[in-house]
């Protein structure tokens, strides 16, 4: 009898330790998770951020502000600039032309590109912005393969419905490595 009772304490105490190992798993994967969503939140604020950080650049009172206007794109590749307009005129049409700066450009050695240009893609276009609103603009930028490696110099002109420029010149670089 005595036997019995014995062997049934160690299935208790087996089943037990059987119960609070499972316990303890579950307890070990549910820190995991969390420490992990944890990281993930954290990148996820830090790019969130990043987002917002670019559009406070381009806030105040600059009618036209570029993001960022120095990029690095390779041979045979496609970039993409973001222009932000802001019109306090009455709503009109605005010409937005991107042509190359004369020379083109220059190389490491500080020698002037002359040849190749660069494609823009639009390299004129014309929007129509209502009186205190604010529009986003991509510029498109294709290096082409024959590209010779250095900074390119590209000029952004936004003219009103008037003929007259709308702010000063922008400049955009592009670094063809």
């Amino acid at each position: 009898m005595l036997n019995k009772k014995s062997i049934e304490l160690s299935l208790n105490f087996l089943v037990i330790i059987i119960i609070s190992i499972v316990i303890f798993g579950f307890g070990v994967y549910f820190i995991s998770r969390l420490s992990s969503e944890a990281t993930e939140l954290t990148q996820l604020t830090t790019s969130e951020l990043d987002s917002k950080i670019e559009g406070l650049i381009c806030e105040g009172f600059d009618r036209v502000c570029v993001v960022n206007e120095r990029k690095v794109i390779r041979k045979k590749e496609f970039g993409v600039f973001g222009v932000k307009v802001l019109n306090i005129l009455p709503s009109q049409n605005f010409d937005i032309v991107v042509t190359s700066s004369n020379p083109l450009g220059f190389r490491k050695d500080k020698s002037p590109i002359t040849d190749p240009p660069l494609t823009v893609h639009p390299a004129v276009r014309t929007i129509s912005i209502d009186k205190n609103e604010e529009r986003d603009l991509a510029i498109g930028v294709q290096v082409p393969p024959n590209a010779v490696v250095g900074t390119y110099i590209l000029n952004v002109e936004i003219k009103s419905q008037d003929g007259k420029l709308y702010s000063q010149i922008l400049k955009l670089y592009v670094d063809v490595s």
